[in-house]
């Protein structure tokens, strides 16, 4: 599949070397290496996206709730298989159109304006499709906005020396999707097949596409073009995409959108976390890349955190100070008390299992355990078993074990971002981590170790969680009462508890993204009528719109200009020619007051009404209402015209034009009796709708850097209410207004940007940071100990 593939992307490299200046060979040079960029990296993910849309649709299909649903999947895979090739080629030819010069292209571009259905009136499934379109554009521009940016500066730089080089957004994101999307026109092909495919392509291909940018800009980069601009340092790629849901609203990017949106989620892609501390002497990350740095300040080298761990529990390092446990203070070499004997490592696992089985018969909330008297307890137990006398005592090494166990839960408490229900549910596995970190020795050092991951994964999923009531609190409860149950020594315990965790996470995921999805097309549906609302209001101020032109005007054209805004967005030619054309009616059907405003009826009523006309049959829109409404408009004109005092057939012989010679000579010496004019000026009219924008973009960029879509927080909701644990899901723009949902995607707050901003600096709202709860607890227990070394 992949050679196929590439043999139809290859068809993208249609320049050839011709004898000529050198500027003009290197241009030449660079244009066929970027074709064969697209080949190389298009071709692989493209063969990925249709390899694995078997499997995909398959699975679909068994999971189908409907032989409705799972026959339509079934339909979609088999014409994939018979259409593949059709749907590759059109994508080829699709992207090519994008590679031809600019002068070019603007005249495509221009002819394809005229024939091209303008955005007519559609149904929902439609919409659909428009959504799920733009919802991939934004997510791109999201994960690679910085490195299309600095492309399209070269393009637009190299445009200056050369007319020959394509328009500067011409390998855009946005023009990836909508050839896929042209691709897909010309078969026959259900709106559900569409979106099914359209989630490939997303997921194939779309989150695939940083080292495309980056090798394009390289391209540039190797041949002298703007060398100096380069993408910022990426701390962790994988995490970058998550997380980064969106690009700082600070920055100039993507400055026409109407909204911006929290992407739904590839839930291929498994939870990644980022932390760093800002402590003395550590930061690190999480998984593999996890590279902490410990600074000691006895030999000032720089150490792995398991190292530093590892020399505090063996007592190769001490520490003391408040909240420090007393066998920190206590070195290896420390001498016992004569005769002190220490209970086996077996005897110290029976007695924590036996007080894990307490813990799971309990049904009450699980407090912070305390380390002074859970050992208390620990000896009780062991003692109860040999005679009820407690002789012996817990070794150094397990007691510091418990020790830093206790503090790195003491931290997870002090968390912020984690909520009680699920911090009490943390809590309830404090036993099981400690038993963890005494059997396996790589548990501190290794950043994928399935109890890490399991509380990672617990303190994640809870992002939203406020009631014990909520079904996904009985989930995560489920999993961990399973392993208070069934954990004894056996680590493959915890790797259960991760696949039925990774489950509950993907089955929340497909609930939230419906749901969320939802909420999003009905911010953004409300929102094109309010503009396109205000829109109208602001052109009829001060005006009158005769009743006969209501129809027209605030149905059947406002419909065009409602499905306009969504479409192409308020600074699309699209949407001003809509206004412009609205707007020239709207001003011909005032009152005729002067011979200029008849001369202007007279003159400009047919193309105006043609306008409304042509556009008006181009969406599917009732063509015969729309006939009837603008023949009415017609005649009113006609009426206007025939009835207006200004109309030469209406004028009465006194006022002709032709006057005596002696009437003329008074009105000469009147003119010249005349005093000076005064002239007024208009002043310029200032739009509200204009302005609105400005004030609501200032209110945006104003917005701290970490506000984005797909960011959890602790919203202010009165000072009688609690704080609401919510999720950002849309920006709109235009109005500077936050929407945020709860955790199956419902929406239920909304805020005005400038006074969330507020909000966070007074600290009545707050962020929750989607980190490892785990790793975040260790760096905070480290860096305690750190200053106190």
């Amino acid at each position: 599949m992949e050679k196929y593939m590439s043999a139809i992307i290859h068809n993208f490299n249609n320049t050839s070397r011709t004898p000529g200046q050198t500027a003009e060979i290197n241009l030449k040079q660079l244009k066929s290496k970027i074709a064969y960029c697209l080949n190389e990296e298009l071709s692989e993910l493209m063969g990925r996206m249709f390899d694995g849309a078997d499997d995909m649709l398959f699975q679909l299909a068994e999971n189908a709730d409907s032989n409705e649903d799972q026959n339509q999947y079934f339909d979609t895979m088999r014409m994939l298989r018979t259409e593949r090739q059709q749907i590759g080629q059109n994508f080829a030819v699709n992207l090519k159109e994008y590679l031809q010069p600019a002068n070019n292209q603007n005249n495509q571009n221009n002819q394809n304006t005229t024939e091209e259905d303008e955005l007519s009136l559609v149904d929902q499934d439609e919409l659909e499709e428009m959504v799920a379109i733009s919802t991939m554009h934004s997510k791109a521009m999201n994960l690679y906005g910085e490195a299309v940016g600095h492309l399209e500066a070269r393009i637009e730089f190299l445009s200056l020396k050369s007319s020959d080089i394509f328009i500067k957004n011409a390998l855009e994101p946005k023009n990836i999707c909508e050839s896929f999307k042209d691709a897909l026109s010309e078969i026959e092909l259900s709106t559900n097949n569409k979106l099914i495919l359209y989630k490939l392509f997303d997921q194939e291909v779309i989150l695939h596409l940083e080292d495309l940018y980056k090798n394009l800009n390289q391209l540039f980069i190797e041949q002298g073009i703007l060398p100096q601009i380069k993408l910022g340092d990426a701390t962790d790629k994988t995490s970058s995409k998550i997380n980064a849901q969106v690009a700082p609203v600070d920055q100039p990017k993507e400055t026409d959108a109407v909204y911006i949106e929290n992407p739904t989620y590839n839930a291929s892609q498994s939870s990644t976390y980022n932390y760093n501390s800002s402590g003395t002497g550590s930061s690190y990350s999480t998984g593999s890349e996890q590279s902490q740095i410990y600074n000691s300040s006895s030999n000032n080298t720089k150490q792995q955190p398991h190292q530093v761990i590892s020399q505090f529990i063996n007592g190769e390092l001490t520490a003391s100070g408040p909240g420090i446990p007393a066998s920190f203070t206590t070195t290896n070499n420390a001498h016992a008390s004569v005769g002190t004997q220490y209970y086996d490592r077996r005897d110290v696992m029976n007695a924590l299992s036996n007080l894990q089985h307490n813990v799971s018969q309990s049904s009450e909330p699980i407090e912070q355990i305390n380390a002074a008297d859970f050992k208390r307890a620990l000896l009780a137990d062991m003692g109860s078993r040999s005679g009820g006398a407690i002789t012996k005592q817990v070794n150094q090494v397990d007691e510091k074990t418990i020790d830093f166990i206790e503090m790195l839960f003491d931290a997870i408490t002090e968390d912020i971002s984690i909520s009680e229900p699920v911090t009490n549910l943390l809590l309830r596995l404090q036993i099981p981590v400690i038993k963890v970190a005494m059997l396996d020795k790589t548990f501190f050092a290794d950043g994928e170790h399935p109890c890490r991951a399991t509380l990672n994964l617990i303190a994640h999923l809870g992002r939203g969680l406020t009631s014990r009531d909520d079904s996904l609190f009985s989930r995560l409860n489920d999993v961990v009462e399973m392993l208070l149950n069934d954990f004894d020594i056996d680590i493959n315990s915890f790797e259960n508890s991760t696949t039925q965790l990774e489950s509950i996470e993907l089955d929340e995921l497909q609930i939230t993204a419906k749901e969320e999805k939802e909420t999003q097309k009905s911010v953004l549906q409300k929102h094109a009528r309010e503009v396109v609302l205000a829109e109208l209001k602001h052109l009829v101020t001060n005006k009158t719109l005769p009743k006969i032109s209501q129809k027209l005007v605030l149905k059947f054209w406002s419909t065009l200009m409602y499905h306009r805004y969504i479409k192409y967005g308020k600074n699309s030619d699209d949407w001003r020619d809509s206004v412009h054309i609205v707007n020239n009616l709207i001003k011909l059907l005032q009152p005729v007051e002067s011979s200029q405003a008849y001369n202007t009826l007279s003159t400009e009523k047919d193309d105006a009404l043609d306008a409304i006309h042509t556009n008006l049959l181009n969406t599917k829109q009732n063509p015969v209402d729309i006939e009837t409404e603008v023949n009415n408009v017609f005649l009113t004109f006609e009426s206007t015209l025939n009835e207006s005092a200004f109309n030469p057939e209406n004028t009465s012989d006194h006022n002709s034009y032709f006057v005596s010679v002696n009437e003329a000579d008074n009105e000469i010496d009147d003119f010249y009796s005349m005093s000076e004019p005064i002239l007024e000026i208009e002043e310029e009219i200032v739009d509200p709708l204009l302005e609105q924008i400005n004030v609501a973009r200032e209110k945006i960029a104003n917005l701290p850097h970490e506000v984005r879509p797909g960011v959890w927080f602790k919203v202010y909701n009165g000072e009688e209410s609690a704080a609401r644990r919510v999720k950002l899901s849309v920006i709109i723009m235009e109005e500077a207004k936050l929407i945020f949902v709860d955790r199956v995607g419902i929406k239920v707050i909304e805020k005005d940007a400038e006074i969330f901003t507020s909000e966070l600096r007074s600290n009545e709202s707050q962020i929750i940071a989607d980190h490892s709860a785990f790793d975040h607890a260790l760096g905070m227990v480290i860096n305690s100990l750190s200053v106190t070394v």
